[in-house]
């Protein structure tokens, strides 16, 4: 490392990072710091390495002062940030411009839009508050017919991997889709399932519910949802006196998690949102609106065994307010939003299309009359 590097690189990064620039090593190793090494050939390599890392080349602030300090949300190489006024707008923007200049990272001004009510991107409108599936999308969805071949299945199944976020069940429903073979598609053998659930899958994506930005300022609402073949749950926010859905999030429970009591499928729906929702809801207090008592049990109990072990010490980490409601109508329907489907309405729609290998009868067809029973909203 030159002199002039030595000077631009801040003496609090050398230090949280344990480095002498000053210290050359004993002779022979080129590595800063080093006491000796058994392999000659790794001291030799590393200070080409170090050279070439980005950290050793510029005026890097300390670890400290490295905290987001813009409310916005990044889109792979896209950046988009809103506030609700327009001075407000340029102070932050005038703050992203200074960060990106630091960093050295171009920005194209042909592709960039400023002062916008809201912006389009990968089929998304994304405004100030919310963010939903683009019209043009939705007529195009509306357009397509059931695959003849498992790999159209499975191309649907593919495009829906951005849009699942908007579909509350979507594991519970498209589940019969991911248990067909390609002789069954091929031979058109026993879809019916299959058929309804792909109608639904469309149904949704035209309705699906507008989802709001997360507001790490206020707490976090997690409403989870398990029944016997499936673990689901909406993490919401409060806005306007209403919980508006957050983000969705489930899955369909694996062989052996279908055997648990329905109290322990609903741990494995708050654990979802705990691990996949991790860095957005981190630090924030969290409120859980339960069926069962189960999750406080598992927090204070002395006595747990078995795969209680394991949740306890994932759901002791947390700042967890846990609110029991028997049923959906104790207190949540006047404070649900539009977009968050009734409990029950999710057990009956669980109860026509999960095929289990535990089912002791034969689901009969769901319609798509049934999705348009009245959100909570409108209770």
């Amino acid at each position: 490392m030159g002199i002039q590097e030595e000077s631009e690189v801040d003496q609090e990064v050398l230090d949280y990072l344990n480095l002498d620039p000053h210290d050359d090593g004993p002779p022979g190793c080129g590595t800063p710091g080093c006491t000796g090494c058994e392999d000659d050939h790794v001291p030799r390599l590393l200070p080409t390495l170090a050279n070439q890392m980005t950290v050793f080349k510029r005026n890097i602030p300390a670890p400290t002062q490295m905290s987001p300090v813009l409310g916005r949300s990044s889109y792979i190489d896209d950046i988009a940030h809103a506030t609700p006024t327009w001075d407000a707008l340029c102070a932050v923007l005038d703050a992203l411009l200074y960060r990106l200049r630091y960093w050295d990272i171009s920005v194209s001004l042909p592709k960039s839009e400023f002062g916008k009510l809201s912006i389009p991107y990968l089929s998304h409108e994304i405004s100030d508050e919310v963010i939903r599936a683009t019209p043009k999308i939705d007529m195009g969805v509306q357009d397509l017919s059931v695959p003849s071949t498992l790999k159209g299945v499975q191309s649907f199944l593919g495009s829906l991997n951005y849009f699942h976020k908007f579909i509350e069940d979507y594991p519970v429903v498209a589940a019969s889709l991911y248990e067909l073979s390609d002789d069954q598609v091929r031979s058109g053998r026993d879809l019916s399932r299959a058929k309804q659930a792909f109608e639904i899958l469309k149904h949704k994506i035209v309705s699906t519910p507008v989802l709001r930005h997360p507001d790490r300022t206020k707490p976090f609402v997690i409403m989870p949802h398990a029944n016997q073949w499936a673990a689901c749950a909406v993490l919401g926010q409060e806005h306007d006196g209403l919980i508006q859905p957050v983000r969705f999030t489930g899955r369909v429970l694996h062989d052996a998690e279908l055997r648990y009591h329905i109290a322990e499928k609903e741990v494995i729906a708050v654990l979802r949102v705990l691990q996949v929702f991790r860095t957005l809801i981190q630090g924030c207090p969290l409120i859980v609106y339960t069926r069962h008592s189960v999750l406080k049990w598992i927090m204070k109990s002395k006595t747990a065994d078995g795969i209680c072990v394991p949740w306890g010490v994932l759901l002791s980490q947390w700042n967890l307010d846990l609110r029991k409601v028997q049923r959906d109508e104790d207190g949540l329907a006047a404070i649900l939003g539009a977009g968050t489907t009734p409990r029950e309405h999710l057990d009956e729609v669980a109860e026509e299309h999960i095929t289990a290998k535990a089912r002791a009868k034969p689901p009969s067809i769901i319609s798509v009359e049934m999705l348009k029973i009245p959100s909570r909203a409108s209770f």
